[in-house]
């Protein structure tokens, strides 16, 4: 063997006892190599080749201390709020007539409220965002109406001993029932005219023959009578009282005409419902508080929360169409409807509510 060939195969061992096999081109009395580069098979720098004294390649390998593990968690779910409505502007309190209000006066006061709801029964917030006033002077006409719905109803007989078995069955009084049902056989047995024409009647109602009888006028027809209805006035319930206020006016001057144009709108605005988030659905429009304003509050009746459904203009309130040089109408009247969005009760009284309470 040649000696290039013994010089590329010598071994050596180091000072650890490992043996390694020296190249052709390196120096066995080298220094230590200092060379590093990056493995071309990890893009980490943590992953090192180093070459010892002998031109042997040694890697080493360790974790960077500020490598973050992969996290196994899910990732955060981001919610959306839904859309929501615009929030409504507020305007500015008007007036009429557009001059200084005292306490020598009395004007009644319309306080434009947003619809918010309080519960499924308990109708909408008093407290809710006010949106601005309007002040008018008291109406030449000022009446209020306060009224309840009873009805008519009747109970026979027949009908008083059924429901009476019926509600004795029910609780479990079977005895009771027993008895119910004994009377009311005994006072078809008085009547056995009565119970037949009864039976015949149901006959032909149920064949069709002739359209439907009524029985209590075959009963007058046959024996001069029918069956006492024990007819009777029943309480309803409760109704919702109407509120009708007419204001004519007369603008002085340019400034006042252009109050009078902002109120009419500003009360047409305001019972006009809101579109929705989307065009499915619209909002319940703006309600009102109406208060009376001076000494006669003291003596004029309360209201509750108003919804306005009605608003009718006459711009011809004096019998022509006349206007001043800037267009405006010399007179123009405005009637308002409203409803009281919650009738009123007994314990309403017992409250601290002023002048001839509702």
């Amino acid at each position: 063997m040649s000696s290039r060939n013994r010089f590329r195969n010598n071994t050596n061992r180091n000072q650890y006892g490992q043996t390694i096999k020296t190249g052709q081109n390196r120096d066995a009395n080298a220094g230590v190599g200092n060379e590093r580069r990056f493995d071309r098979r990890s893009s980490s720098p943590s992953a090192i080749e180093n070459t010892n004294q002998y031109g042997q390649t040694i890697k080493t390998s360790k974790w960077q201390k500020n490598k973050k593990p992969k996290s196994t968690s899910l990732p955060e779910v981001v919610k959306k709020s839904p859309p929501q409505v615009a929030p409504q502007p507020t305007f500015e309190d008007l007036r009429y007539p557009y001059s200084t209000i005292d306490g020598t006066q009395d004007f009644i006061k319309f306080t434009a409220l947003e619809y918010v709801r309080k519960g499924l029964t308990q109708g909408p917030d008093k407290s809710a965002r006010i949106l601005g006033n309007v002040i008018l002077p008291i109406p030449a006409q000022l009446t209020d109406t306060n009224s309840v719905d009873y009805g008519q109803g009747s109970l026979n007989f027949i009908q008083e001993k059924g429901m009476e078995g019926a509600t004795a069955l029910i609780g479990g009084n079977v005895d009771r029932a027993k008895k119910a049902v004994t009377s009311l056989a005994g006072q078809a047995g008085a009547n056995e005219d009565m119970v037949n024409n009864w039976f015949a009647m149901q006959a032909v109602n149920a064949l069709g023959l002739g359209g439907q009888l009524d029985f209590n006028q075959v009963l007058a027809r046959q024996t001069g009578g029918v069956i006492n209805p024990n007819m009777e006035l029943l309480f309803k319930g409760p109704t919702l009282r109407d509120f009708s206020f007419l204001f004519k006016f007369t603008p002085r001057f340019q400034k006042e005409a252009q109050a009078v144009r902002s109120i009419i709108r500003t009360f047409k605005k305001n019972m006009a419902p809101r579109r929705g988030v989307t065009s499915a659905t619209l909002k319940t429009p703006n309600i009102f508080q109406i208060k009376y304003i001076g000494k006669a509050a003291d003596y004029l009746n309360q209201m509750k929360l108003c919804a306005l459904k009605n608003v009718a203009t006459n711009y011809t309130a004096d019998g022509t169409f006349a206007t001043y040089t800037d267009g405006s109408p010399i007179s123009l009247t405005m009637t308002l409807s409203f409803t009281e969005i919650m009738p009123v009760y007994n314990e309403d009284y017992d409250s601290s509510v002023g002048g001839v309470g509702y």
